[in-house]
């Protein structure tokens, strides 16, 4: 009789865990935009830690796009892809960033938006870089990757 609870705990565990893994969702730029093609403006997001922009930062540095920074609730130029973006970081053992978002704006519009989630569950994979994993939200939101192949590339690396 124990055994058979050990191993009805085990496999619900697993799948509970499964179920609640961490996940993007996104709708990529339309406009594939190569880096000398758009002038980006980052606004600052004052209550998400520093670290998230510079991480966006680099993305664009890495692919070559031309930014500027604007401050948290700054007018947006309707000319540039303007790019904002919260991050919201949990605890459970460990720190570990549970949910972000960045979206993109042009001409007045919404032109894509990729989302971030780590459900405060048992999976483990919600302990991830947020370097890493902001970075392949860049990717998303720029159309290099899938929302799929992120979530799959995260799920995979523990």
């Amino acid at each position: 009789m124990k055994k058979i609870f050990v191993i009805a705990f085990v496999l619900l565990t697993s799948v509970l865990a499964g179920c609640a893994a961490p996940k993007y969702t996104a709708t990529a730029i339309a406009n594939d935009y190569e880096s000398g093609d758009v002038q980006v403006v980052i606004i600052n997001d004052e209550k998400t830690r520093e670290g998230f922009q510079k991480t966006m930062e680099s993305w664009l540095d890495k692919h070559n796009f031309n930014y500027t920074t604007s401050s948290d609730g700054s007018k947006h130029d309707l000319e540039k892809l303007t790019l904002e973006y919260e991050g919201h970081w949990g605890w459970d053992l460990a720190l570990y960033m549970n949910d972000a978002y960045i979206e993109a704006f042009q001409n007045g519009q919404r032109v894509g938006k990729v989302e971030f989630k780590a459900p405060n569950s048992l999976n483990g994979n919600k302990f991830g870089n947020a370097e890493e994993r902001i970075g392949y939200m860049m990717s998303v939101l720029f159309g290099r990757m899938t929302e799929e192949n992120a979530t799959k590339t995260i799920n995979s690396s523990n």
